[in-house]
């Protein structure tokens, strides 16, 4: 069928005016100064592809099973696209949630049938075409073609939960020092519908998870929560700040043996220098597997880069071969800025080399892990980082002339 039609793609579309334009000029050439009109039916083309019945009219099913299954997938893929419309625009929708697809296995299962179908039909070839390209397009956008992170500075929490205990007339929530407000949140999500077990500890800086996790919003799926740690002191702190999370039952149980951790290329360079800074990311990802090592964690590295050297930018195949020993179980994350998605991705061919990319990096990881630095050579780029670190602070943070610099090359 694909290959019946595609004459008409390559070469009929374009002939049939090509010809009559050829008619047009043998009429003129015999005295006939008339064109042939455009709508005057002379050629039309019809096709059995596809409908030859001729030799095996009797065992024609009067329903096909493709068709059938394809079309109550058909029909439920608008009712789902209806439903989601609707629930985004008044808020309500008359379309009943069973008639829709809810998760992508839903879909999934259908075509899975049809591809099995056809398998074992001696069909293989017709399977492994558009049916299998179509499954991996399924499986890899589901539903809603890409994922929503939600990004959110821990003071928007702070600012809602101040809202509360100030309507509640119990005090400013911002103003409470650390142990008060994880005292506070305790009590509220222990109560009628309690969210933490009674195990948890009273340790600093736990009351940002605490914020975000804490809150019903009746969605289907619980929100994993991604620390961020990308200033210099925030990587030095994270290997403990994650190890307290971890020693928290509620909290274990609650990630399924995954967790996501994303650390940051631009602030911390901007804070600390390039230098100290990759330096501190390297030892921080060595320290975090420890920790999730420990506690039987599978975890999962969120590499927040940016696409110029300042923000982390950098061959991709030399950056994922750079990670510790252990850091990438075969997968990873990473962020792609908007100043390098043209180039990632603008055209198919770039698409295809930047997923080689990422994948015979992984792999190559996975396969051939690097070895960890030397002692010796480790306590060396310590004393780099500090030295760096300071040289760049005395002059980025501390040296006023650099300001009025800057001011006057914006200005100019």
């Amino acid at each position: 069928m694909r290959a019946g039609m595609s004459y008409f793609h390559e070469t009929i579309w374009k002939g049939v005016p090509k010809f009559l334009c050829r008619v047009d000029t043998a009429l003129k050439n015999i005295g006939i100064n008339e064109r042939v009109p455009y709508n005057a039916p002379h050629i039309q083309f019809s096709s059995w592809m596809g409908g030859d019945r001729d030799e095996f009219w009797k065992q024609v099913p009067s329903n096909e099973p493709y068709s059938v299954i394809l079309g109550e997938v058909r029909d439920k893929l608008y009712e789902t696209q209806e439903r989601a419309r609707q629930l985004l625009a008044p808020g309500v929708s008359g379309i009943l949630e069973e008639a829709t697809f809810t998760n992508v296995e839903q879909f999934l299962e259908p075509l899975e049938l049809c591809y099995r179908s056809l398998c074992s039909c001696g069909d293989r070839p017709i399977a492994d075409g558009s049916l299998l390209d179509f499954l991996r397009l399924v499986s890899t956008f589901g539903l809603s073609l890409v994922r929503l992170d939600i990004r959110q500075e821990s003071d928007r929490h702070t600012d809602v939960l101040d809202t509360i205990t100030r309507h509640l007339d119990i005090g400013s929530y911002r103003d409470w020092p650390e142990e008060q407000c994880q005292e506070w949140l305790l009590s509220e999500f222990g109560g009628k519908h309690p969210l933490f077990g009674s195990d948890l500890p009273i340790t600093e800086e736990i009351s940002d998870v605490l914020d975000t996790f804490h809150r019903e919003c009746h969605i289907r799926q619980p929100l994993g929560v991604v620390p961020l740690f990308e200033k210099l002191a925030d990587l030095e702190a994270a290997p403990a700040a994650l190890a307290r999370l971890f020693s928290i039952n509620w909290y274990r149980s609650r990630i399924n043996g995954k967790q996501e951790v994303m650390i940051g290329y631009s602030d911390s360079g901007k804070d600390a220098e390039r230098l100290s800074a990759a330096w501190q990311l390297y030892k921080a990802q060595e320290e975090l597997i420890k920790v999730a090592k420990q506690f039987g964690v599978k975890l999962t590295m969120f590499h927040g880069r940016g696409g110029t050297v300042g923000r982390g930018g950098g061959p991709t195949h030399l950056a994922i071969l750079s990670r510790p020993p252990d850091a990438i179980h075969g997968s990873l994350r990473v962020t792609v800025q908007g100043e390098v998605i043209e180039q990632s991705f603008g055209e198919e061919h770039l698409c295809f080399r930047t997923l080689q990319r990422f994948t015979a990096a992984t792999l190559e990881h996975g396969m051939h892990p690097p070895v960890s630095p030397k002692p010796e050579r480790q306590a060396l780029l310590d004393k780099m980082a500090i030295v760096a670190t300071e040289e760049y602070r005395s002059i980025v943070f501390r040296e006023p002339r650099l300001s009025e610099i800057s001011h006057l090359f914006l200005y100019e």
